[in-house]
């Protein structure tokens, strides 16, 4: 996981609608992250390669594709969100790896990574979504950031993976009731017309 801190990561939001458009396509868009600013506490728990490492633990170039994926942006919401459905879909999650992560992300993590508790809503979210649609399916073990899933269309890639967007939109619309008036849930797209900012290229 990371965050952006360049002029634009705050605008990006790739949206639902990107189907014809190839992963790489969609990231090339996107604010570019060092995973060095990474601060130690969150590589504890999130670097597949540390030995503290929660299940669904993922590389930051595999984490950026689900965000593609997912249609979602960059805010901490759309990251809850996002990392809620990597762990959700790791087939060796346990409730216990769930709470531990709410505990440090709300509490130990730095400020400018922290989680509140307005976000939690959106983690569990992720998490629902996962385990209705990607059980078991272990995507911080899938080689997103490689060929030939990068030069997929985005469209082919949620079809292999089990993504479909009106489940996704439903789960949106969960977000509405639960997390009302942010920007991030604003843009959400619950619908099947291209919302404000979003990389569409086609509707579906």
């Amino acid at each position: 996981m990371g965050r952006r801190i360049d002029l634009n990561w705050d605008e990006w939001n790739p949206g639902l609608d990107t189907d014809v458009l190839m992963i790489k396509e969609v990231l090339a868009t996107m604010p570019a992250a060092n995973a060095d600013d990474v601060p130690e506490i969150i590589r504890r728990y999130e670097n597949p390669a540390s030995p503290d490492a929660l299940p669904g633990a993922i590389s930051l170039p595999r984490h950026d594709v689900i965000h593609v994926l997912l249609g979602r942006g960059l805010h901490v919401q759309d990251e809850a969100f996002v990392i809620g459905a990597t762990m959700g879909a790791a087939s060796d999650i346990t409730d216990e790896a769930i709470a531990t992560f709410i505990e440090v992300s709300t509490k130990e993590y730095p400020e400018h990574w922290r989680f509140e508790d307005e976000h939690i809503p959106s983690y569990r979210l992720g998490i629902g979504f996962a385990q209705d649609n990607m059980r078991n399916v272990d995507l911080h073990l899938t080689p997103l950031e490689e060929e030939p899933w990068q030069s997929m269309t985005v469209a082919d890639a949620r079809r292999k993976i089990g993504i479909v967007k009106e489940e996704l939109r439903a789960y949106f619309r969960k977000a509405e009731l639960l997390v009302p008036g942010t920007r991030a849930t604003r843009r959400l797209d619950t619908s099947a017309h291209r919302p404000d900012g979003a990389l569409s290229q086609n509707k579906s």
